[in-house]
């Protein structure tokens, strides 16, 4: 059977004979949540996209697809199966809204709409649409309206359809925080701002032709920004129970998986690679992109960290403040951080008036994104927000961290090849060749013997058992490394 590596569209799937785990339990849970504006936040390839793409297969009335779900969970639903194939459904991507400047942004947003009006131009033809409207979906199509036109497209587009089908509609929007992530990280966060709020809030508050409307993204924006006015918006984040197990793959999955493809002796690895995600209740999380192309290729290796857009959280790590790296260098070593998480974050909040950052937001940009993960959490009493215990989630993220304290380095003037050598020293315990290297940086430094404060450190390590706390977590590889540099030399001890 063949792997859908990057395939994100269900009928695609279903079709093709691809490897399918089945998530069409999200769609009667969806009908039974009573909230008809909900956003759904994961972190970037956890199957957000493909879930949508199923939903719009089930709901559409446009062609009978129910064919896609023969032998799937969702046939033995009862009450999701009278909504199948019954409403009109606008399916609408941001995921490709990320330009460098607002004028280029401004026209690929255009396009969005323009595509997503082009799909539903049989209202052309339709008796029960007015002229005037079929005017503006002309205008839209052909790429010719104003601002405002565009601000007001997907409620228009709502009205039209109910007016067409004689039934309520249901909007699916994918990656939303997209343009607004951009706008952030290229200098036109207002101007995007408005215009997706003027959009969003048009389209989903108080629209009585709309039955669901359901969103999804990365991280969950501030009402301030883009949800203003928007009461009946709810919003179910990684740190919530609800829909904890639809998106990534759970143990269970993985197991079946590597079951059916004769990988069962590659569950040690594929766990320590990519298993570690607290969604919810859901504690064993597995990131699915990841183990996609683990199974398919048959190689552990950082796969989703270097596909999952990691631009802004890359940039907040080496602009942070010495003492947020070294939060940082102690999750990399395994340790924990307990942090007050903000769950709502207004990028433009992300630093204070005077210049610091504002690290309760930028921790909820590491848990939502996907570097870190909640393996306790609780409600501050005080002040209402999530304290939430958090780690790396896996081998994968680690590596991530690896590769920005070299970047950390390089910044410094160190060499490359150089620091990837003493890591490499430093991990199989080669005291004397580390010791070779880091002399030939610590040419600057002032003058001693280290050869005693060295072994002095290595006492300190053993006698105070730091590393008690580490192998009370499960780690046991750990490398005890003392080191003093003084003048021109350093000595290294380790054990």
């Amino acid at each position: 059977m063949l792997l859908p590596s990057g395939i994100e569209d269900f009928k695609d799937i279903i079709e093709g004979n691809y490897y399918y785990i089945d998530k069409t339990g999200l769609i009667g849970d969806l009908l039974r949540d009573g909230a008809n504006a909900i956003l759904i936040t994961r972190p970037r390839r956890f199957g957000k996209s493909l879930n949508f793409s199923m939903l719009k297969y089930f709901f559409s009335n446009e062609k009978d697809y129910s064919y896609l779900f023969k032998g799937l969970k969702i046939e033995n639903d009862e009450v999701a199966r009278k909504h199948q194939n019954k409403y009109p459904v606008i399916h609408i991507t941001f995921k490709d809204a990320k330009f460098q400047d607002w004028n280029m942004e401004f026209e690929m947003l255009k396009k969005i709409i323009s595509r997503t009006y082009t799909e539903k131009k049989y209202l052309l033809e339709s008796d029960k649409v007015e002229r005037w409207d079929k005017n503006f979906i002309e205008k839209i199509i052909e790429g010719k309206g104003e601002y405002v036109d565009y601000a007001e497209s997907l409620q228009r587009l709502i009205r039209m359809l109910e007016d067409h089908h004689g039934e309520k509609v249901i909007l699916l929007i994918d990656e939303y925080d997209v343009p607004i992530e951009s706008g952030y990280v290229n200098g036109y966060y207002e101007k995007v701002v408005d215009f997706m709020r003027c959009m969003l809030t048009a389209a989903l508050k108080g629209n009585s032709s709309l039955f669901k409307g359901l969103l999804t993204g990365v991280y969950r924006v501030a009402k301030e920004d883009i949800f203003s006015g928007l009461n009946n918006l709810v919003v179910y984040t990684i740190l919530d129970d609800f829909y904890s197990h639809y998106f990534g793959f759970t143990e269970e999955e993985v197991k079946k998986m590597l079951s059916d493809f004769n990988m069962e002796d590659k569950y040690e690895e594929i766990k320590e690679w990519y298993d570690g995600y607290f969604f919810g209740s859901a504690k064993s999380i597995y990131n699915p992109w990841s183990v996609i192309e683990f199974v398919r290729r048959k190689v552990a290796q950082a796969y989703w960290i270097n596909t999952s857009g990691n631009d802004l959280i890359r940039e907040l790590i080496l602009k942070s403040p010495s003492h947020v790296k070294q939060k940082i260098e102690k999750l990399l070593s395994g340790e924990g951080l307990t942090e007050m998480i903000e769950s709502t974050c207004a990028l433009r909040d992300l630093k204070y008036e005077n210049g610091s950052i504002n690290e309760s937001a930028m921790w909820g940009l590491f848990l939502f994104g996907g570097y870190l993960t909640p393996k306790s959490k609780k409600i501050d009493s005080t002040f209402g927000q999530w304290v939430c215990e958090l780690y790396p989630p896996n081998k994968e993220v680690l590596a991530f961290y690896r590769t920005t304290i070299i970047n950390w380095l390089k910044g410094l003037g160190f060499e490359y090849g150089k620091i990837e050598q003493m890591l490499e020293y430093l991990f199989e315990k080669k005291g004397e060749a580390f010791e070779r290297e880091f002399n030939e940086i610590l040419l600057k430094v002032s003058e001693d013997d280290p050869e005693k404060d060295a072994q002095k450190a290595l006492d300190q390590i053993e006698n105070k058992k730091y590393e008690t706390d580490l192998r009370g977590r499960g780690i046991r590889d750990i490398v005890k490394v003392g080191i003093a540099f003084k003048g021109k030399s350093c000595s290294c001890r380790m054990a």
